[in-house]
């Protein structure tokens, strides 16, 4: 090979290279793009919160007169809250006894929320029809409180609490001022409740759900 075409041929692999490292360069500029999404799922949960227990009873001159002590009855009976069980044992109670308690509603969750508050009484051992003498108000303030029911409010149709917010309640059990002593044929005397349950339930769902969706969730009728 002369000296002259060893040179052009020098050139020609120069240029060669050249061409890859531009060839190279050109792929640097390339780009993407991508986004990113955070997910997280809210919450739906409450707090129910038993307190403030005053009892009442009758008197020779006026209905519900309030007891001196709230653990105890005019005649004796006795009532006995437990809030950290969310209990209220009434014994020996007799007809005209009432006791009443604050149930406070709170959500807890991050969600807003619809509530239901279900009570049902069983008699385990008692005379037949004794339920229909026990009776069960719930009140919002000063107004009825629906129960067994999705309660409807003033704005969407539905009692809606958002976070944090609380729903106070005043439940009283009372016996029947009018309810009879029942006699057995051979003339003893019987309980008229030897022992019954009153269960108040509190439930809450998603605020957008409907009534038929959240009961068909919660196995509710």
């Amino acid at each position: 090979m002369t000296k002259k075409k060893a040179i052009v041929s020098a050139a020609l692999i120069a240029l060669l290279c050249a061409a890859v490292i531009v060839g190279s360069t050109f792929a640097l500029f390339a780009v993407s793009r991508s986004s990113e999404i955070a997910v997280t799922t809210g919450s739906v949960d409450i707090s129910a919160t038993m307190s403030n227990l005053t009892t009442a009873s009758l008197s020779p001159t006026a209905d519900n007169v309030t007891n001196n002590t709230a653990e105890k009855f005019a005649t004796g009976g006795t009532a006995s809250l437990n809030a950290e069980e969310g209990k209220l044992t009434l014994t020996n109670i007799v007809p005209g006894d009432s006791a009443t308690f604050t149930l406070a509603v709170q959500n807890t969750g991050n969600n807003a929320a619809k509530v239901r508050v279900d009570v049902a009484k069983t008699i385990t051992t008692g005379e037949e029809g004794a339920a229909d003498e026990l009776l069960v108000t719930v009140k919002k303030d000063d107004a009825d409180f629906t129960t067994n029911a999705w309660t409807c409010g003033a704005d969407n149709g539905a009692l809606v609490l958002n976070p944090e917010e609380t729903l106070t309640l005043t439940i009283t059990v009372a016996l029947d001022k009018n309810a009879t002593q029942p006699i057995g044929e051979d003339g003893t005397v019987k309980q008229l409740i030897s022992e019954a349950t009153i269960k108040v339930t509190v439930y809450a769902g998603q605020a957008n759900a409907s009534d038929s969706d959240l009961n068909g969730a919660l196995s509710l009728d």
